[in-house]
Formats: structure tokens, C-alpha cells, sequence
């Protein structure tokens, strides 16, 4: 259980260092309220959360033997992450959106968004645990949605005095979603 909730956690702090960065941008948008975004924040993780566990149920169901072979979509994303230029960052002004109800779920839909890499990484490590482990692991990571509205509250913060690393995006995300997808993959060929 041990290396479970290590490599969860690990997982985790990994796939959601895009999410604290666009949760501070929320967070420092006067336009909504933290109590917004933190309702938006968590809808948007629950559903993608949701998601990645119906897919390692599914996945562990049809491809029992195969799963380690889901580990190629991170592998894919990371190496894709490393070789291509990212956008260039610009602000752009937008439309005040009138309610509180809106607001929350633009950071909810904002949220699924940044949900697709994570369910690909997700769900070959979910598919391999035990119902102990995954109702641990999703327990954690609901914890684990807490605090990174809390690191982006934070963030915000520190933004303004130092800025954000560009080396982050560009380099340390893709790099480690290219070495999860291959311990699945690796791992997942020396078991069968």
C-alpha cells in the first residue's frame, strides 16, 4: 500500500501543476470569488476523477492483460509535450460572465479540460489497484484538490514578485508523463 499511495502521490503533484496554474489565474481574476472557484475547481475534478475511474473499471473489465498498454498515451503526451513549442502567453480581455452560477462553471468546464491528460494517466495506474487501494488513492486525491486551490491561492501571491518558471510547462510535465507512461508500459510487459 505503500508504493500505491507514493506513486499516487507523485501522480498526482504531477498531473496537476497546469491545474494550479490556471486555478491562480481564477484566483486572481477580481472578477471571481474564491468560494467560485473553489466549487468550480472541485465539480471539474470530481467529473474528471469520475471519468478516469470508470475507465480503469472498463479498462480492467475488456483488456484485463492489456492495461499496461494504456500506459502509451502518456507516453505520447509527454513526448509531444517536449518536442513541440508551447503558445505564446497572452492576455487576452474577456467578457465578465454575469453570475455566480456561470462563474463557477466556467472553472468547472475549465477543469475538465485539464482533465484529459490526467485520465490517461490515471487510468492504467487505477486499473492495477485493489478497490482498498482506489477508494484510498480517490480519497487522497480529493484531499489533494483542496490543496491545490490552496497552492494557487498562494501562488497568486507570488506570482506578481517572481513569475512563473517557464521550465515547468515546457520541460518538467512532459518529461514526467513520459516516464509514467513508460514504467506502465515496462512494467506491464515484464508482468505478462
Amino acid at each position: 500500500m505503500e508504493t500505491v499511495l507514493t506513486l499516487g502521490v507523485a501522480l498526482f503533484v504531477v498531473t496537476h501543476l497546469d491545474t494550479v496554474v490556471v486555478i491562480s489565474a481564477f484566483c486572481a481574476d477580481n472578477d471571481y470569488r474564491a468560494r467560485e472557484v473553489l466549487v468550480g475547481h472541485y465539480l471539474g475534478f470530481a467529473i474528471g476523477l469520475s471519468a478516469a475511474v470508470l475507465g480503469a473499471i472498463l479498462a480492467s473489465e475488456l483488456l484485463c492483460e492489456w492495461t499496461f498498454l494504456l500506459g502509451i498515451v502518456p507516453l505520447c503526451v509527454g513526448l509531444w509535450g517536449l518536442v513541440r513549442r508551447p503558445p505564446e502567453a497572452s492576455v487576452e480581455s474577456s467578457r465578465v460572465v454575469p453570475n455566480s452560477a456561470g462563474r463557477i462553471g466556467v472553472v468547472a468546464i475549465t477543469g475538465i479540460g485539464l482533465s484529459g491528460e490526467n485520465i490517461a494517466v490515471y487510468v492504467p495506474f487505477f486499473a492495477d489497484l485493489s478497490t482498498t487501494e482506489l477508494t484510498v488513492v480517490v480519497g487522497l486525491y480529493l484531499v489533494g484538490a483542496g490543496l491545490v486551490f490552496l497552492a494557487a491561492r498562494l501562488l497568486v501571491s507570488r506570482v506578481a514578485v517572481d513569475g512563473i518558471p517557464d521550465r515547468v510547462d515546457r520541460w518538467l510535465v512532459p518529461s514526467v508523463l513520459v516516464l509514467v507512461g513508460g514504467y506502465v508500459v515496462v512494467t506491464g510487459f515484464a508482468v505478462t
